[in-house]
């Protein structure tokens, strides 16, 4: 049986639960982008977190809401997995699991004792703080525990997946002490505290406030460390929403925009998924992305930086 899910902490999450509960013998980390294209090859037996939908699975775990507005917005789909509008999708498999049993009873009793532990309860707790962007200012400017272990986790290269597939071990037998002391977790949790200043004088030099929208334009770059994603929030406290523009690491001639509410000012009424479902991406209702052909980039980003605008007062 395949685990395909994303290479963010919240997959890397679901990878351990799943991993506790089922038979998984391979793994294939996937973007969402290319779920979305249909250029991924789903099997029979496919177990599919933290991604949209694909009907050839056999278990699907998710809670974007574009994903949800496809027409899976229900607690079970025929007994083939789980949606709902969770702060984590790792929150949504282990509420699945908490009712409907695994193919291997065995591993099934004991996943279940695992979950039932009070270092999951931690877990899936600080899970849904980092997916659902409800962190705190410290948890930000001085992040530590599964904060810190989730900076670690890049989701960019293939070269990191032996990383990825060893987190996911890792969460799934070990406490956090033990997770943190680990010599390749650990050299990446002290590169990443010691890249904080670094990445807040970048983050000056290179975002800038145009009303409302916090743009942060990184088409011109490739040095920049950009491990703590919410870093940039603290820095425009007015601002109370996001746009960044990269270029797609993943795709020639591509452009990636994500756009997300400043999770210290979450005044904005704009649904993220939605508006960005209309370039092709999507997500939640405070935070997506989308993927488009660089001669399309100038009008997507006008389009979507219209949307999200406010009026001046």
């Amino acid at each position: 049986m395949r685990l395909v899910t994303r290479p963010d902490f919240d997959g890397i999450v679901c990878g351990a639960l799943i991993t506790a509960l089922e038979e998984i013998d391979s793994y294939l980390f996937v973007e969402p982008k290319f779920m979305q294209d249909g250029v991924v090859d789903i099997r029979p037996g496919d177990i599919i977190a933290n991604l949209p939908y694909h009907p050839a699975c056999s278990l699907w775990f998710d809670h974007h809401f574009t994903n949800g507005a496809a027409g899976f917005d229900r607690p079970v789909i025929a007994g083939r997995g789980a949606f709902r509008m969770a702060p984590s999708a790792a929150r949504v498999v282990y509420e699945y699991y908490s009712e409907v049993p695994s193919a291997s009873p065995a591993r099934y009793r004991s996943g279940r004792d695992m979950m039932r532990t009070d270092r999951v309860t931690e877990l899936l707790r600080d899970t849904d703080k980092i997916d659902g962007g409800t962190l705190t200012r410290d948890d930000v400017l001085d992040p530590a525990g599964y904060v810190l272990v989730s900076m670690t986790i890049y989701g960019k290269e293939d070269a990191e997946e032996p990383y990825w597939r060893r987190l996911i071990e890792l969460i799934r037998e070990r406490p956090l002490p033990e997770i943190l002391d680990d010599p390749e977790v650990r050299v990446r949790c002290e590169r990443i505290l010691a890249s904080q200043e670094r990445l807040r004088r970048q983050l000056l030099e290179r975002a800038e406030l145009r009303g409302n929208v916090i743009v942060l334009d990184l088409r011109d770059t490739e040095d920049l460390t950009d491990a703590n994603r919410f870093l940039l929030y603290t820095l425009f406290p007015e601002g109370n929403i996001s746009m960044k523009i990269a270029r797609d690491p993943q795709r020639a001639d591509t452009t990636a925009i994500s756009v997300g509410y400043n999770i210290f000012n979450t005044t904005s009424t704009v649904n993220v998924g939605e508006l960005l479902s209309h370039h092709g991406g999507g997500g939640h209702r405070v935070v997506g992305s989308c993927r488009v052909p660089d001669g399309e980039a100038g009008r997507a980003i006008d389009e979507i930086l219209r949307h999200i605008s406010e009026p001046a007062v």
